[in-house]
């Protein structure tokens, strides 16, 4: 459950904090489509693989906690009509419904990235990476002619990179202005924030309101 005056609450891990109701955002650049690819803070003990063993080797990037993911500006990133493209790991799926509540979209449909390569998991070999799809007020994506397909199969390359084919079909069914959330490269047709690339926005602007 979600209380926007108050607290919110994610599954089990109990994250509760309060969040400021910010006046809309005059004078910044908003955003017709939002890809965001959060970097999930990972806690296991996979310890047979790279990336998510304990001790010494760590996520080649700096990770966020779900409570630091959800204090993100999407709101005030967001036009009044927005389609929102949220990468998600098997074990965040439960923190996306919330996060997509909190954001003030509503669900629609999952993509899924096979990456033809994957670990084991609770006897499980996962091979899967999810998008969860929402929007805000109306609905931009192409509903006629091209179309997002709900599978993508591409061999995964270098870790975390997000498939071209991906792209390719956002940048062809989505509405501009696009922006690519936690970007690790440039992409033709979207903005980019990112600790990995020359950022096109000013993220503090937004959190604070254009101040």
């Amino acid at each position: 459950m979600i209380d926007r005056n108050t607290n919110v609450q994610i599954t089990d891990e109990a994250l509760a904090f309060a969040k400021p109701m910010l006046p809309a955002v005059v004078g910044l650049k908003r955003y017709s489509t939002i890809v965001i690819d959060p970097p999930w803070e990972v806690k296991n003990n996979l310890k047979d693989v790279r990336y998510y063993r304990s001790g010494s080797q760590r996520m080649p990037y700096e990770q966020m906690t779900d409570r630091d993911i959800m204090k993100l500006p999407i709101e005030n990133l967001a036009d009044e009509n927005c389609d929102l493209f949220l990468w998600s790991i098997t074990s965040k799926i439960p923190v996306c419904f919330e996060l997509l509540k909190w954001w003030g979209f509503k669900y629609i449909d999952f993509l899924a990235w096979d990456k033809e390569i994957g670990v084991p998991v609770n006897g499980i070999y996962r091979s899967v990476e999810w998008v969860i799809y929402g929007y805000k007020g109306k609905m931009g994506i192409n509903k006629s002619g091209k179309f997002i397909n709900s599978m993508i199969r591409e061999k995964r390359t270098t870790h975390s990179k997000k498939p071209n084919a991906f792209y390719d079909m956002i940048r062809n069914n989505t509405k501009e202005n696009r922006i690519d959330m936690f970007a690790r490269e440039l992409k033709e047709g979207f903005d980019v924030f990112g600790n990995e690339v020359e950022n096109s926005v000013n993220l503090e602007l937004y959190a604070n309101n254009g101040r």
